[in-house]
């Protein structure tokens, strides 16, 4: 496990088991096909060059259990989330002044030819305007051919996808981002969600 920091991005390696990315990526597909998800046309009425993706919120505590650790899947990601927060709370000890909580866990599948191609920050009107942070991990490593990467605008970085990788960042729009296309023949498989002001 390592930890780095970076422009208030946070970047956290192999927080998980061995086997938990691809065993999250076999029941995103299991529950695809059972018929639960959907794509930005089909929830948010956008256009596919805008954003293009799947996505489906998770709650497998009820009904997972991950098979080398008897734990749930939810239960498993949010003690590794925890982890990463603490530390992420340790070098920006601000934070832990407020309030903050998690309890949202969803999960995209960008497929070849897809992205979140618009700028954008994770804080806005709304419910939204609670978000302080936001988190990814990634679940599948991209080749840089393959692409798919997280850009910042004004950091002026890009983080490739890989297995076990986890980005904690702060939601307002000094880190403004987006999701680049991905290229190839893979799809790319991430965990997102917010932290929030109570």
């Amino acid at each position: 496990m390592k930890a780095e920091f970076k422009d208030f991005i946070g970047s956290f390696h192999d927080f998980y088991p061995e086997g938990y990315c691809p065993h999250l990526i076999d029941e995103f597909e299991r529950l695809v096909q059972s018929g639960a998800g959907s794509n930005r046309q089909q929830s948010e009425g956008v256009v596919k060059h805008g954003k293009n993706d799947l996505q489906l919120g998770l709650n497998f505590g009820v009904h997972n259990v991950v098979p080398f650790s008897n734990r749930s899947s939810t239960d498993l990601f949010f003690a590794g989330l925890q982890k990463c927060y603490d530390l992420y709370t340790e070098q920006y000890s601000v934070l832990k002044e407020n309030k903050i909580y998690c309890t949202a866990m969803k999960m995209q599948r960008t497929d070849p030819g897809g992205g979140y191609h618009i700028w954008h920050g994770e804080q806005g009107n709304g419910t939204s305007s609670a978000r302080v942070l936001a988190y990814m991990l990634y679940l599948n490593t991209l080749s840089l051919d393959e692409a798919g990467e997280t850009e910042f605008l004004y950091q002026q970085c890009r983080v490739r996808p890989k297995e076990n990788l986890m980005l904690i960042w702060p939601a307002a729009f000094t880190h403004t981002h987006r999701g680049n296309t991905v290229f190839g023949q893979r799809s790319k498989y991430i965990v997102t969600g917010w932290f929030y002001y109570e």
